[in-house]
């Protein structure tokens, strides 16, 4: 269904495209308690300890990381003793968390590696979250195979390449004599590099990468920039193989470039593509490229407002809740400082996008000139709007260049919003690579994939935030798993923040009249299962239940049970023993209800079971 829909999505109209009222951004870093000089690298944004406040997890070249424990008062304790960090200063690029090894809390995976002006190679650190046994973080680096080789990364993210469920980490390296690694994650938090036989094997000075699938096939893809000649855009080959397409689809860009976000600017349901150029003396504008959704790219950077600048940090999100991406470029030099830029960015009429710069009016320069590289966006205070973690300093071997960073809140606008959390059930736990689509009751579609370590190798905030613009009601909310599940809701409620986790069935066997056919349902933990079935077609959109009951005739339900602590149950269905079902399709679909009330009332997916 949604390849289907992304394929035939009209253009936004030109209200949506216009400018919305910004917020303003307010440095809060003092109050908060979020102060830290440091020389900041990349950010992350994630709630480490369940407690449903976001924490924060500075990163820092050759310098301690910090872990900020956010408190119900939104200040923030540093709690790197307390939970059990060592006090390596690491030359730390970036931060990814997520659930690698799919227990249900979020891991932290420092992407460490060597710079110019340092003579040796720091291995990455890959932290177990053991908050809920032993209440500290185990750093079980040394156990986890590839990973634990010292290499000269730069960037990091993370996805599952293969989509068999559990993360995997791609590394892009600064050393023109080594290539990117890919790390198959083996389960048990064990990596093996694999990178050569995937076809990731060109050399050059990387910088970092992002992930995406901007094809739409299912299959997570990857973006590396290049700051040494071409960057490269791996199409994922669906065999465990990547085909880079960089230089045929014209988004390869040559030289200068910091890092290649995906990212869906215009909301037609296909990822876009802004790469961030590092220019002492700017030459060319940073470009962005157009998804035309057929396989091409139209470079739409000139009469967009792109501009040429120092580009170092960056990351996208949606400052002003308009729907509409917008773009973060943080500033950096080793010896010079600069304003960092904020570029709201929207579609145009006539289909192409522009940009307008709003750093200094949305109150981002408060600090003046930096050397900005980590920005991590998300809700801190819990208020519906989306904040900004700003991680600035400069390189270690520049002593001057120690600076502090900045936690921008936002004081909001009128727009309205909904947030989303997936969890993953038989996906992988972190939901990277779901595809959701918000569509409005005045029908705009506002698009996200989820996605973790992006931009200057940031984890942004695992809730996805969904701007509206004026819109005041969802009216459908659709959900592609990497599993190929599919979830729709209707009119979920706005001004919310929801807990969605993949819901559905699969199912082996043969069809038969009497048969009995294997089951394997999953959904919300320890919630309840009803499965229905009709010989008749058929689809309506029940609002009482939530989604769309896909048969129609006389429906028959059958006795509910129970999935388990983990979301998950194996269990049987007898096809009812009626000679008259011969020769014909049986409709079998199911919904998922959470005892507790808390988490949305689901309708799955149906199948088809042909009876002979």
């Amino acid at each position: 269904m949604f390849g289907v829909l992304a394929a035939v999505l009209s253009a936004q109209s030109s209200s949506a495209a216009t400018m919305k009222p910004q917020p303003q951004f307010i440095d809060r870093v003092t109050e908060t308690g979020t102060q830290n000089l440091s020389f900041g690298r990349g950010s992350a944004m994630v709630d480490l300890d369940g407690d449903g406040l976001l924490d924060i997890i500075t990163g820092n070249a050759k310098g301690l990381n910090l872990i900020l424990r956010q408190n119900p008062d939104h200040t923030f304790t540093q709690v790197n003793q307390a939970w059990g960090f060592g006090t390596e200063e690491d030359l730390t690029w970036g931060t990814i968390v997520a659930d690698f090894d799919n227990d249900g809390d979020p891991d932290i995976l420092f992407v460490n590696g060597n710079a110019g002006g340092f003579p040796d190679i720091d291995p990455c650190r890959l932290y177990r979250n053991d908050l809920s046994t032993s209440g500290i973080f185990t750093d079980v680096t040394a156990a986890s195979g590839d990973l634990a080789i010292p290499s000269s990364n730069f960037g990091g993210t993370t996805l599952d390449y293969d989509n068999d469920g559990d993360l995997d980490v791609f590394l892009s390296s600064k050393n023109d004599e080594n290539p990117c690694r890919l790390l198959r994650n083996d389960g048990n938090l064990t990596f093996t590099d694999v990178g050569t036989q995937a076809g990731i094997t060109h050399l050059s000075v990387f910088r970092h990468c992002s992930t995406g699938d901007f094809d739409n096939d299912g299959w997570m893809d990857i973006a590396v920039g290049s700051l040494s000649n071409a960057s490269r855009l791996y199409r994922n080959n669906q065999d465990g193989t990547f085909t880079d397409v960089a230089a045929s689809l014209g988004v390869d860009s040559p030289r200068y470039n910091f890092g290649m976000i995906l990212e869906d600017f215009n909301n037609d349901g296909w990822q876009d593509i802004y790469m961030p150029k590092w220019q002492l003396n700017p030459e060319v504008p940073s470009p962005l490229f157009l998804n035309n959704g057929d396989g091409t790219f139209t470079d739409v950077t000139v009469g967009s407002g792109m501009t040429g600048q120092t580009d170092m940090g960056h990351n996208t999100g949606d400052i002003d809740l308009d729907g509409f991406p917008d773009i973060f470029i943080g500033t950096g030099h080793p010896n010079v400082k600069d304003f960092d830029v904020i570029k709201l960015v929207r579609p145009t009429p006539s289909g192409g996008l522009m940009s307008l710069d709003v750093g200094e009016s949305a109150g981002f320069h408060a600090l003046g000139k930096t050397r900005s590289h980590g920005a991590a966006f998300g809700d801190i205070n819990r208020d519906g709007y989306n904040d900004v973690y700003v991680n600035n300093g400069g390189p270690a071997f520049v002593p001057s260049s120690w600076q502090e960073n900045s936690l921008f809140i936002s004081d909001g606008n009128a727009n309205n919003w909904i947030q989303v959390e997936p969890i993953g059930v038989i996906s992988n736990k972190s939901a990277v690579g779901v595809r959701m689509m918000a569509l409005t009751g005045d029908d705009v579609k506002v698009f996200r994939l989820n996605t973790v370590g992006r931009g200057f190798c940031n984890t942004d905030s695992p809730i996805a935030h969904f701007g509206l613009g004026p819109a005041n009601r969802i009216k459908d909310f659709f959900m592609r798993w990497p599993s190929g599940i599919e979830q729709t809701y209707l009119d979920l409620p706005t001004l919310e923040a929801h807990k969605i986790y993949e819901t559905g069935f699969t199912w082996s066997g043969t069809p038969a009249v009497g048969a009995t056919i294997n089951l394997e349902a999953f959904g919300v933990p320890s919630g309840t299962v009803t499965l229905f079935h009709s010989d008749v077609a058929g689809v309506t959109r029940d609002r009482a239940q939530g989604g769309t009951v896909r048969m129609g005739g006389t429906i028959t339900f059958e006795t509910p049970f129970a999935l388990g602590a983990d979301g998950k149950v194996s269990t049987t269905f007898t096809i009812p023993n009626d000679p008259n079902l011969s020769g014909k399709t049986l409709y079998l679909q199911a919904k998922v209800e959470d005892s507790s009330g808390v988490h949305p009332l689901t309708l799955t997916h149906n199948v088809e079971l042909v009876i002979p």
